[in-house]
Protein backbone atom coordinates (compact mmCIF):
# COMPACT_ATOMS: atom_id res chain seq x y z
CA UNK A 1 0.00 0.00 0.00
CA UNK A 2 2.59 2.07 0.22
CA UNK A 3 3.45 1.87 -3.26
CA UNK A 4 -0.26 2.75 -3.70
CA UNK A 5 -0.40 5.30 -1.55
CA UNK A 6 3.32 7.03 -2.89
CA UNK A 7 1.80 7.22 -6.04
CA UNK A 8 -1.56 8.54 -5.16
CA UNK A 9 0.23 10.87 -3.99
CA UNK A 10 2.78 11.68 -7.01
CA UNK A 11 -0.10 11.53 -9.13
CA UNK A 12 -1.79 13.95 -7.14
CA UNK A 13 1.34 16.43 -6.90
CA UNK A 14 1.41 15.81 -10.27
CA UNK A 15 -2.28 16.50 -10.89
CA UNK A 16 -1.95 19.60 -8.27
CA UNK A 17 0.71 21.01 -9.88
CA UNK A 18 -1.01 20.43 -13.64
CA UNK A 19 -3.44 22.13 -12.00
CA UNK A 20 -2.26 25.04 -10.65
CA UNK A 21 0.28 25.40 -13.98
CA UNK A 22 -3.12 25.81 -16.31
CA UNK A 23 -4.75 28.35 -13.31
CA UNK A 24 -1.35 30.17 -13.24
CA UNK A 25 -1.17 30.06 -17.36
CA UNK A 26 -5.17 31.63 -17.33
CA UNK A 27 -4.46 34.00 -14.84
CA UNK A 28 -1.69 35.22 -16.81
CA UNK A 29 -3.11 35.02 -20.12
CA UNK A 30 -6.86 36.81 -18.74
CA UNK A 31 -5.68 38.51 -15.52
CA UNK A 32 -2.03 39.44 -15.37
CA UNK A 33 -1.39 40.63 -19.23
CA UNK A 34 -4.45 43.07 -18.94
CA UNK A 35 -3.49 44.73 -15.81
CA UNK A 36 0.24 45.03 -16.99
CA UNK A 37 -1.24 46.79 -19.82
CA UNK A 38 -3.84 48.75 -17.40
CA UNK A 39 -0.66 49.55 -15.25
CA UNK A 40 1.12 50.50 -18.11
CA UNK A 41 -1.52 52.77 -19.93
CA UNK A 42 -1.69 54.58 -16.38
CA UNK A 43 2.11 54.66 -16.26
CA UNK A 44 2.24 56.62 -19.80
CA UNK A 45 -1.02 58.62 -19.12
CA UNK A 46 0.86 60.06 -15.65
CA UNK A 47 3.95 60.57 -17.60
CA UNK A 48 2.58 62.17 -20.62
CA UNK A 49 0.27 64.95 -17.79
CA UNK A 50 3.78 65.41 -16.31
CA UNK A 51 5.69 66.18 -19.38
CA UNK A 52 2.33 68.26 -20.61
CA UNK A 53 2.48 70.17 -17.09
CA UNK A 54 6.09 70.53 -17.56
CA UNK A 55 5.51 72.00 -20.64
CA UNK A 56 2.64 74.24 -20.35
CA UNK A 57 5.17 75.66 -17.17
CA UNK A 58 7.84 76.13 -19.11
CA UNK A 59 5.27 78.14 -21.37
CA UNK A 60 3.71 80.09 -19.08
CA UNK A 61 7.74 80.94 -17.70
CA UNK A 62 8.26 81.87 -21.00
CA UNK A 63 4.92 84.20 -21.42
CA UNK A 64 5.53 85.64 -17.71
CA UNK A 65 9.07 86.98 -18.85
CA UNK A 66 8.27 88.04 -22.40
CA UNK A 67 4.61 90.09 -20.89
CA UNK A 68 7.38 91.25 -18.28
CA UNK A 69 10.01 92.66 -21.40
CA UNK A 70 7.17 93.93 -22.94
CA UNK A 71 5.90 95.67 -19.75
CA UNK A 72 9.44 97.12 -19.04
CA UNK A 73 9.66 98.05 -22.41
CA UNK A 74 5.99 100.14 -22.00
CA UNK A 75 7.65 101.94 -18.93
CA UNK A 76 10.84 102.44 -20.71
CA UNK A 77 8.51 103.84 -23.73
CA UNK A 78 6.28 105.84 -21.43
CA UNK A 79 9.20 107.30 -19.52
CA UNK A 80 10.97 108.48 -22.77
CA UNK A 81 7.27 110.15 -23.95
CA UNK A 82 7.27 112.09 -20.30
CA UNK A 83 10.86 113.32 -20.91
CA UNK A 84 10.10 114.56 -24.73
CA UNK A 85 6.69 115.95 -23.43
CA UNK A 86 8.23 117.55 -20.35
CA UNK A 87 11.09 119.09 -22.99
CA UNK A 88 9.02 120.19 -24.92
CA UNK A 89 6.77 121.81 -22.42
CA UNK A 90 9.83 123.79 -21.16
CA UNK A 91 10.59 124.32 -24.70
CA UNK A 92 7.39 126.31 -25.00
CA UNK A 93 7.48 127.97 -22.15
CA UNK A 94 10.50 129.65 -22.68
CA UNK A 95 8.96 130.62 -26.19
CA UNK A 96 6.62 131.91 -24.40
CA UNK A 97 7.78 133.86 -21.77
CA UNK A 98 10.96 134.97 -24.48
CA UNK A 99 7.50 136.23 -26.52
CA UNK A 100 6.07 137.74 -23.82
CA UNK A 101 9.22 140.08 -22.74
CA UNK A 102 9.71 140.86 -26.31
CA UNK A 103 6.38 142.36 -26.67
CA UNK A 104 6.98 144.15 -22.98
CA UNK A 105 9.72 145.60 -24.40
CA UNK A 106 7.89 146.40 -27.70
CA UNK A 107 5.16 148.04 -26.00
CA UNK A 108 7.18 149.87 -23.35
CA UNK A 109 9.20 151.20 -26.36
CA UNK A 110 6.25 152.47 -28.38
CA UNK A 111 4.71 154.12 -25.37
CA UNK A 112 8.17 155.96 -24.80
CA UNK A 113 8.12 157.05 -28.04
CA UNK A 114 4.42 158.06 -27.69
CA UNK A 115 4.72 160.14 -24.60
CA UNK A 116 7.83 162.15 -25.99
CA UNK A 117 6.28 162.49 -29.09
CA UNK A 118 3.36 164.24 -27.12
CA UNK A 119 5.42 165.92 -24.72
CA UNK A 120 7.36 167.27 -27.96
CA UNK A 121 3.68 167.71 -29.09
CA UNK A 122 2.39 169.87 -25.78
CA UNK A 123 5.65 171.88 -25.68
CA UNK A 124 5.41 173.31 -29.27
CA UNK A 125 1.57 173.91 -28.26
CA UNK A 126 2.75 175.41 -24.77
CA UNK A 127 5.53 177.77 -26.84
CA UNK A 128 3.11 179.40 -29.45
CA UNK A 129 0.47 180.00 -26.88
CA UNK A 130 3.05 181.50 -24.34
CA UNK A 131 4.60 183.38 -27.61
CA UNK A 132 1.39 184.21 -28.70
CA UNK A 133 0.02 185.49 -24.81
CA UNK A 134 3.60 187.13 -24.58
CA UNK A 135 2.98 189.10 -27.59
CA UNK A 136 -0.43 190.23 -26.71
CA UNK A 137 0.66 191.79 -23.42
CA UNK A 138 4.13 193.18 -24.96
CA UNK A 139 1.22 195.14 -27.30
CA UNK A 140 -0.80 195.88 -24.59
CA UNK A 141 2.41 196.98 -22.69
CA UNK A 142 4.23 199.10 -25.04
CA UNK A 143 0.79 199.53 -26.63
CA UNK A 144 2.26 199.50 -29.95
CA UNK A 145 3.03 196.48 -32.27
CA UNK A 146 6.19 194.37 -32.06
CA UNK A 147 8.23 194.11 -35.02
CA UNK A 148 8.98 191.24 -36.40
CA UNK A 149 12.47 191.10 -35.36
CA UNK A 150 11.13 191.62 -31.83
CA UNK A 151 8.85 189.14 -32.12
CA UNK A 152 11.69 186.68 -32.78
CA UNK A 153 14.04 187.41 -30.51
CA UNK A 154 11.40 187.29 -27.70
CA UNK A 155 10.30 184.04 -28.94
CA UNK A 156 13.98 182.65 -29.15
CA UNK A 157 14.55 183.53 -25.47
CA UNK A 158 11.45 182.54 -24.21
CA UNK A 159 12.56 178.99 -26.47
CA UNK A 160 15.83 179.15 -24.23
CA UNK A 161 14.47 179.40 -20.99
CA UNK A 162 12.31 176.36 -21.77
CA UNK A 163 14.46 174.46 -22.88
CA UNK A 164 16.60 175.58 -20.00
CA UNK A 165 13.52 174.44 -17.46
CA UNK A 166 13.19 171.13 -19.18
CA UNK A 167 16.98 169.75 -19.02
CA UNK A 168 16.41 170.49 -15.08
CA UNK A 169 13.40 168.72 -14.98
CA UNK A 170 15.32 165.93 -16.50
Amino acid sequence: MTSLNSSLIVGEGLLTLLSFSILLFVIYHFAWKPFNKNLEDRQQKIQSDISAAAKAKESSEQTKSELEERLTNAQIEANKIIRRANAEAEKLHDTILSETYQEQAHLIQSTEEDLELKRQSFARDMQESVVTMASAMAEKVLEREVSAQDHRQMIERFIQRLEQADEQTK
